[in-house]
């Protein structure tokens, strides 16, 4: 295989290196640049830019006609001084981090000696532990089982009867495909793969949020718009499909139909209705994701 036809991915992401904050300081500060310039001309994100610009920033002052003005001004050794600084904190120091009394006492409870009985469990000595030791830094449940299964401790999950007991669920994700016995309306399917991009205004997610099953309790009716994930809500003290989609509409008409391109919900029976609202707003689209698949509408 040649290197012009080699199926290897180049990594889209690095990071910034001293010459490159270099570069970055001197286009900062001619004004030029934005930060999206920026970011193609080092090859880098946009994100990358803007967290390091963050980094770098350092107050100045500067005299303006006799005065004194402070102003924000970024610094590449700054923002490598604060990089390095980051990166030694977020080292996983192990099991060293925490208290090591905890971790003699943890066995002890855990394996009584035979012929006694076990009268805790790793819920029960790690709360039991923290509450008697509020200075010192104890770990989590979720910690603890986690170095139990990789034999960081003197603990094994035979020790442990109920752990043996527990089958794991295996990860699934759901696949959708086909289409759903009850037709709302337009499938995602035919939704354009543009509106995935975010680089157009008008293309949003609708949601219901419901709270207590009790009869009058009120629903919230929530919108995001993908591109600025600007949040609308809407108190509802009804969750019919005619109600939810007068509300709609009135949201539409309070915020101008042009804003509105698209909107992407659910197969939920609430929205049955909204489909509707293609024959009142001439430039809309409404779209129903794949029965138990609600997560498609926000897909990246």
């Amino acid at each position: 295989m040649t290197q012009h036809h080699s199926t290897i991915v180049k990594r889209t992401f690095k990071h910034l290196s001293d010459i490159d904050r270099g570069q970055l300081q001197a286009m900062y500060r001619s004004g030029l640049y934005t930060q999206k310039e920026m970011a193609d001309m080092l090859e880098v994100s946009q994100s990358t830019i803007s967290r390091e610009l963050k980094r770098g920033m350092t107050e100045q002052v500067k005299l303006v006609n006799g005065k004194r003005e402070h102003y924000q001004s970024y610094f590449g050794d700054v923002g490598a001084r604060v990089y390095r600084e980051n990166r030694e904190r977020s080292r996983q120091k192990g099991i060293e981090k925490y208290d090591q009394g905890f971790f003699k006492v943890l066995p002890e409870a855990l394996k009584p000696p035979k012929g006694e009985p076990r009268i805790h469990s790793v819920d029960t000595i790690t709360h039991v532990y923290r509450k008697d030791n509020p200075d010192k830094r104890v770990p989590c449940m979720k910690t603890v089982y986690n170095l139990i299964d990789r034999g960081e401790l003197d603990v094994r999950n035979i020790d442990l009867p109920r752990k043996t007991r527990l089958r794991p669920r295996p990860l699934k994700t759901s696949d959708p495909h086909g289409t759903n016995k009850r037709k709302l309306g337009r499938s995602i399917e035919e939704r354009d793969p543009a509106v995935l991009t975010r680089e157009e205004f008008g293309h949003w997610e609708l949601d219901l949020v419901i709270g207590k099953k009790t009869k009058g309790e009120p629903v919230i009716l929530t919108l995001l718009e993908r591109q600025t994930r600007h949040f609308v809500t809407k108190k509802l003290w009804n969750k019919s499909p005619e109600y939810i989609r007068e509300a709609m509409l009135k949201i539409i008409n309070e915020h101008g139909p042009q804003n509105f391109k698209t909107i992407t919900t659910d197969n939920g029976s609430e929205f049955r209705a909204l489909s509707k609202l293609e024959d009142t707003c001439e430039h809309l689209s409404v779209y129903y994701a794949h029965a138990y698949a609600s997560w498609e509408k926000r897909r990246e």
